[in-house]
Order: C-alpha cells, then structure tokens, then sequence
C-alpha cells in the first residue's frame, strides 16, 4: 500500500534499490511479534520461535508449523 506512492516520489525513490526490491516484490515476508509480561521486576519475553534467518528458512521450506504450545514459554499448561 505504502510502496507504490514511495517509488513515484523522487524524493523517496532514490533511497530504494529497485533491482532488489523487484526480487522480494512478490515474497510476502516473514512478521515475527513477541509476547512479553512486563512486572514490577523487568519484561519476560514469552515466544518460542527461530530468529535466526537459517532456522526460519528451514521451518519453512520443512513446510511444517510449530504447534501452538511451542509458541509460548513459561506458561503452565
């Protein structure tokens, strides 16, 4: 939604790399979010997923999907 009005302004164009971005034009992407507790004594940080390019890359092209309870640490079940 925000790409198109960029790359038709010079002012914002120039700051693109097109030949790049044209390989990645149809990709998607990846959104990692995280789940955190913060208390009086400091942020605990409660999701469990690969960070690491190499480990998501592997998850995917395994075309597999973590279970839910692999998602979230330091929860009772």
């Amino acid at each position: 939604m925000l790409l198109e009005p960029a790359l038709a302004d010079p002012t914002l164009a120039k700051y693109f790399n097109l030949e790049v971005l044209q390989r990645f034009r149809n990709f998607g992407g990846v959104r990692i979010e995280d789940d955190v507790v913060v208390t009086a004594d400091g942020v605990d940080l409660l999701t469990d997923v690969p960070r690491q390019v190499e480990d998501i890359e592997t998850l995917m092209a395994e075309g597999r999907k973590l279970p839910k309870d692999q998602l979230v640490l330091g929860l009772e079940h």
